[in-house]
C-alpha cells in the first residue's frame, strides 16, 4: 500500500524509473513483514503470556484461601488454649442456646484433645506455613500446663529454630524456654536464656529479662549479684513509673536493700482529699 513519506520534498519520478522510498516508509513495511511473518508466534506467545498470567491469580488465591483457613485453625488451638472454660457445657451455656465468647470445655483432658485436633489439623493443612511456626508455641504452652518441661523445652528450640530473626513472638518462646530448663533445675541454662531475653537497653521486654535474671541469681544464693541486677532495674525502670515487673522487683528491693526504695508507692493509687491544703 502506498505509504507517506516523511520527506518534506517533492519525490520526482525519474525517466523509468519508480519514486525512491524513504527511511519510515521502509522500516514500516519491513516491520508489516515480520509480524505476517511471526504471527502465529505472536499468537501463540500471548495465549502463554494470558495463562501464565491465569495461572499466578488462581494461585494466589488458593493461597491466600489456604492462609486464611490455616490461621482460623490457629486461633481455635490458640482459643481452648487460653480462653475455655472449663465445667459443665450445660451449665456454662445456659438457656439461651447463644455460641459463647468462649469455648467450653467439660475438663482438661478435653481442652488438651481439641487444641491437639486443631493443631493436627493445622500441620496437615499448611506444614511449614507460618500459622504452623506460631501453632508451636502454643503446643509448648500446652506441655508445660501438662509439667512436661523436657519436651516442652524442645518445642521452644522448635519454634527459635524456625521462627525468623524478626519474629514479634520470639520473646515469648525465649522465656518459655527459660521456664522450662528453670523446671529441671538447670538454673544456670535458665540464667542464660534470661539473659538473652533481656539484651541490651530499650529492647521489648527488657524488664521481665532483668526480673527473671535477678530471681534465678537469687535463687542460686547469689543475693549481691540480684540486687545489682535489681538496681540496674530500677535504674532503667524507676518505681515512679509503670513496668511490668515493678511491684515484684520492689518487694525484693525492701528485703535486700531498703535503702533503694527511694520512690514508695502510695497505699492507693488514687488519693483523695477533704479539702485544699
Amino acid at each position: 500500500m502506498d505509504l507517506p513519506s516523511l520527506s518534506r520534498g517533492r519525490t520526482k519520478r525519474r525517466a523509468g524509473q519508480e519514486p525512491q522510498e524513504d527511511a519510515f516508509q521502509v522500516g514500516v513495511k519491513e516491520v508489516g513483514r515480520s509480524a505476517a511473518k511471526s504471527g502465529r508466534t505472536v499468537v501463540i506467545a500471548s495465549v502463554l503470556g494470558l495463562g501464565a498470567v491465569v495461572a499466578v491469580i488462581v494461585l494466589y488465591a488458593q493461597r491466600q484461601k489456604g492462609s486464611a483457613e490455616a490461621t482460623a485453625l490457629l486461633a481455635e488451638a490458640a482459643a481452648y488454649e487460653a480462653r475455655a472454660e472449663v465445667g459443665d457445657p450445660q451449665l456454662l451455656l445456659g438457656k439461651s442456646g447463644r455460641p459463647p465468647p468462649s469455648p467450653v470445655v467439660k475438663d482438661e483432658a478435653a481442652r488438651a484433645a481439641a487444641v491437639e485436633a486443631a493443631l493436627k489439623e493445622l500441620s496437615n493443612k499448611a506444614p511449614g506455613g507460618a500459622a504452623e511456626v506460631d501453632g508451636i508455641l502454643i503446643g509448648a504452652a500446652r506441655l508445660m500446663r501438662e509439667g512436661k518441661a523436657a519436651e516442652a523445652q524442645v518445642e521452644y528450640q522448635r519454634f527459635l529454630e524456625a521462627a525468623p530473626a524478626g519474629h514479634p513472638l520470639r520473646w515469648a518462646a525465649r522465656e518459655g524456654l527459660g521456664f522450662a530448663i528453670e523446671a529441671q533445675g538447670d538454673l544456670d541454662g535458665a540464667l542464660k536464656q534470661f539473659t538473652t531475653l533481656a539484651g541490651e537497653k530499650g529492647v521489648f521486654y527488657r524488664d521481665m529479662g532483668l526480673w527473671h535474671q535477678g530471681r534465678v541469681l537469687e535463687r542460686q544464693g547469689k543475693a549481691a549479684e540480684a540486687l545489682a541486677v535489681y538496681r540496674a532495674y530500677i535504674a532503667e525502670f524507676p518505681l515512679s513509673d509503670p513496668s511490668l515487673a515493678q511491684a515484684d522487683v520492689r518487694k525484693r528491693l525492701e528485703q535486700l536493700d531498703p535503702t533503694a526504695v527511694v520512690n514508695p508507692a502510695p497505699d492507693s493509687p488514687l488519693q483523695i482529699m477533704d479539702g485544699l491544703p
